[in-house]
């Protein structure tokens, strides 16, 4: 409905559409492949059959094993300190076992968390990341084949997928890829992950919801860990998935330029969402209604102005990315199949939630976050600085405009495609809220006022863009030089580097002619030789300079100077 809007809205603002052999030119069909679990995927205890999404849910990271007889081994509350161990870090005796624990925390005979000093919650007490962080390590040592987490009441189990998103998403999400690519699960390769009610833990371990409050009080009068009298039988799994593919689309808007028509700058938003969750709509007004509204509002204005004689030099694609929340595949797949040249595209100018307010800046709108402006080309920012001081003047907050920055936005949208083809970029933002990825994310909530300066200055950023004399050039610093390192210097350089500036490691890995590199948590990127010991990564804005007479490099970004040293 969306995709049908949108070309509707291009083709009555009198843009054309530029897709050949398609049976909308203003879609631009692919393919994708959903993998996701069976609704009909069950657990069988005993004689009795407990259902998904409604008994349990899961992580599926392994499906072999998820289609097998288990024999559960009970770790108490999945603690290992030095002030309460439900285990020793790496038994052997626990290794590679299907570990049942439960979730909450050791109280004391007087109801109080066993393990505070202050009479609050520990983090064992607490509900998503902070027990996550708190239990993981310790249980991760012993290589679990499953883990099932016995939520520690009903209301705590009906708040799984809220108190989980970053385990689930915003629910039981598909997997979707490209057709051929290997699925992965939402965090990464490991054991599967089970969240239990309460009545399905008691019958998973042979007892009933009063054995484990027994089980409870036991450990509160003793006050450490006390032997369970559990005797929980074999479990049979019957988790299963479901695959298929299915046909979707980007859709674009061409305008025509004059003398430079075969430049094209593109300006972008993606108009997916992440859909319906449990029976909820999530609208994503601001992520990223915002966005697709303004590229909207632009290709209106560009089109009026070339109906009145004041087209632009440079053609203009409007592009309207599906795919971005499945891990920005709409734009991979454009930028993997260009309707237009990459090599005549000067730039992208890319909306990613534009329409709110964020905390920092709470009652005042006149502000934008631009975010890889001056990655890949100078020109370019000195452009947007100048335009929004004749236009808008807008606080230009650069926040985010850094590796060290650790939501690392600038991986984490569209633009990003572009970028890693050395296609110079501009990627805006409002800022995170309390409606991000939530089913409250509604239009009521868009600031107009804001919005509209906001997609003016971006109006006027692409007008210059689209009119001056010369395209945006990349920075010199990122521009092929010809030169290629031996086999022998990039073994050299290979191995793990931490940095006492930055909170994370990179490792740095040799390919055929290049290096890769990957800080923690972040994609891969490639460093292309420049010359002996210096690599430049364009479309991170990054040089790494490798000592010539000791293990470590200094990584320049932005004028900073971070030194990092192999492990």
């Amino acid at each position: 409905m969306a995709a049908t809007y949108l070309a509707k809205a291009f083709a009555a603002a009198g843009l054309t559409g530029p897709v050949p052999n398609s049976d909308n030119p203003y879609w631009q069909h692919f393919k994708l492949h959903r993998v996701g679990l069976d609704s009909a995927s069950s657990i069988k205890i005993g004689t009795r059959t407990f259902v998904l999404n409604k008994d349990f849910y899961v992580i599926l990271r392994d499906p072999a094993a998820a289609m097998a007889t288990i024999q559960p081994t009970f770790v108490g509350y999945g603690i290992s300190t030095p002030a309460f161990a439900d285990f020793a870090a790496n038994a052997p005796d626990l290794q590679h076992k299907d570990l049942v624990l439960l979730l909450g925390e050791p109280q004391t005979k007087a109801g109080q968390p066993l393990l505070s000093q202050n009479g609050q919650p520990s983090p064992y007490g607490t509900a998503g990341i902070a027990e996550m962080g708190a239990r993981s390590p310790a249980l991760r040592s012993l290589a679990p084949r499953a883990t099932f987490r016995i939520m520690p009441s009903a209301a705590a189990f009906a708040r799984v997928l809220q108190d989980y998103p970053f385990m689930f998403g915003q629910g039981p999400d598909d997997q979707i890829t490209f057709p051929g690519e290997p699925q992965s699960s939402p965090t990464g390769p490991g054991s599967n992950v089970f969240f239990l009610s309460p009545e399905m833990g008691a019958a998973l371990l042979g007892t009933t919801p009063a054995g484990l409050a027994q089980y409870q009080q036991a450990v509160a009068a003793a006050g450490k860990p006390v032997a369970p009298a559990f005797q929980p039988g074999p479990i049979e799994l019957r988790i299963a998935n479901r695959a298929d593919d299915f046909t979707t689309e980007n859709v674009l808007g061409y305008l025509e330029g004059t003398d430079k028509k075969n430049e094209v700058l593109v300006l972008s938003a993606h108009y997916d969402h992440i859909g319906r969750k449990n029976g909820v709509v999530y609208n994503g007004a601001d992520d990223d209604g915002s966005g697709t509204v303004s590229v909207l509002a632009m290709a209106r204005a560009f089109a009026q102005a070339k109906k009145a004689g004041h087209g632009p030099r440079r053609s203009i694609l409007f592009l309207a990315n599906v795919g971005e929340e499945a891990d920005l595949l709409g734009s991979r797949y454009y930028t993997d199949h260009p309707i237009f040249p990459l090599a005549n595209t000067v730039a992208d100018l890319h909306l990613d939630m534009v329409g709110r307010v964020d905390s920092v800046h709470q009652g005042q709108g006149d502000y934008l976050y631009l975010i890889g402006d001056n990655w890949l080309s100078g020109e370019l920012r000195a452009l947007s600085e100048a335009t929004n001081q004749r236009y808008q003047h807008l606080g230009l907050d650069y926040k985010y405009n850094s590796i060290a920055e650790p939501s690392h936005l600038y991986y984490r949208s569209d633009h990003y495609n572009f970028a890693k083809h050395r296609v110079p970029v501009i990627f805006y933002a409002s800022g995170f809220h309390a409606d991000y990825h939530q089913p409250t994310d509604d239009v009521e909530k868009i600031d107009f006022p804001a919005l509209t300066r906001r997609t003016q200055l971006i109006f006027h950023t692409a007008w210059a863009v689209a009119n001056r004399a010369t395209r945006p050039a990349l920075s010199a610093q990122y521009r092929p030089t010809g030169y290629v390192a031996a086999p022998t210097d990039l073994a050299r350089y290979e191995g793990i580097y931490s940095s006492t500036q930055l909170p994370f490691k990179i490792t740095i890995k040799k390919g055929s002619a290049v290096l890769t590199a990957q800080p923690t948590r972040q994609s891969p990127l490639l460093l292309a030789a420049i010359s002996p010991g210096v690599f430049a990564c364009a479309e991170a804005g990054l040089r790494f300079q490798f000592a010539p007479d000791k293990p470590t490099f200094a990584l320049l970004e932005n004028g900073k100077n971070y030194i990092f040293t192999k492990d």
